[in-house]
């Protein structure tokens, strides 16, 4: 992962920021009451994240304006991610067309995804990366995917590594020039990037075939996966708890229909149309990151935690050199496979 990056460091002197409303308590009418807490993020720039009060969601405000994400995602985003310097996205990159290994993706996502894939379902993916989900949707379920992918390098090696034609597309141009429905929709890891995640969601719905379903996975902004210092990210305007989903999904007219689990990483949701037949999530995993102050208290938890692991890593790093800290941290992101 990059250290800093100058590129990002002058986009963001260079582009106007706005202030941001809680998606939630702008939709329902709720006077805006916020709690700052981050003032930095990956990759070490400063940015400002904050908690709403009423929701417990969490979101960067002020942040750069619609013009300067587009900057964002077509000058530098290839080089904020850094593939090739993460082993998780490596194994994407170089191994998902290899029948005998197990990819994150086809080890994590997969066994909870294709349950719900009907065969031959057409498939949307917002934010498709690599191509890796619709390249294993297709093999297994025989599904016809549309893949949406804004980072050009990223689409790039989609075609050339996966064999899996993305487009150049955000997910509002591809709506503006398309009609098209589909049976299953997918944004991995993509939804906590959305500047309108409300309004967008509702967009989902008018695509969503009638038994249809929506899944998303994102950060867990209730159990961080990540490191704390890595947790708040540029890139990721709004971070979500089980009970964020609840509030959006109703305010989308969508329903909650499975959390796989509330308190892990990542945090994955199903949404389909409230009359589709489907099961509905139980309000008590529904309630999971509720109040504010609770985040709060695990996001403390978290650093507390982290800062006891950086004594560790320094006190090895004077013990045996600078090399073992690198070794630690390719470790670590070996075994939780977390996509930054």
């Amino acid at each position: 992962m990059i250290i800093s990056s100058p590129g990002i460091e002058k986009l963001l002197k260079e582009e106007k920021m706005e202030d941001v409303p809680c998606p939630i308590c702008h939709a329902e009418g709720k006077k805006q009451n916020d709690k700052v807490v981050a003032t930095y993020g990956y990759p070490n720039v400063h940015f400002q994240n904050v908690i709403c009060k009423n929701c417990a969601l969490t979101r960067i405000n002020p942040r750069m304006t619609i013009k300067g994400y587009d900057r964002f995602y077509k000058e530098v985003f290839f080089e904020y991610l850094d593939p090739y310097g993460r082993p998780a996205y490596v194994e994407e990159i170089e191994q998902t067309t290899n029948d005998r290994f197990w990819t994150p993706t086809r080890k994590w996502l997969m066994p909870y995804i294709l349950p719900w894939v009907k065969e031959g379902s057409k498939v949307l993916d917002i934010g498709a990366g690599f191509g890796s989900v619709l390249y294993y949707l297709k093999k297994e379920k025989n599904t016809v995917g549309v893949g949406l992918e804004p980072d050009p390098e990223s689409a790039k090696i989609a075609k050339e590594k996966i064999g899996i034609e993305l487009l150049d597309e955000t997910v509002e141009s591809y709506f503006a020039k398309n009609n098209d429905i589909f049976d299953f929709i997918v944004l991995n890891q993509t939804y906590e990037h959305l500047l309108n995640p409300l309004e967008t969601l509702k967009q989902l719905k008018e695509r969503l075939t009638p038994e249809g379903l929506i899944y998303i996975g994102v950060p867990n902004g209730y159990r961080f996966g990540a490191p704390f210092y890595l947790f708040f990210q540029l890139a990721h305007t709004y971070n979500y708890t089980p009970y964020s989903f609840k509030k959006l999904a109703a305010l989308a007219g969508l329903k909650v229909v499975n959390v796989r689990d509330p308190r892990r990483h990542p945090l994955e949701v199903l949404l389909s149309h409230p009359d589709a037949n489907t099961p509905t999530e139980r309000d008590e995993v529904l309630s999971v990151g509720q109040d504010y102050k609770d985040v709060i208290w695990e996001m403390r938890k978290k650093k507390y935690r982290e800062n006891v692991r950086a004594v560790m890593k320094s006190i090895l790093t004077k013990l045996f050199g600078p090399k073992i800290k690198e070794s630690i941290r390719k470790i670590i992101d070996k075994t939780i496979r977390y996509r930054y």
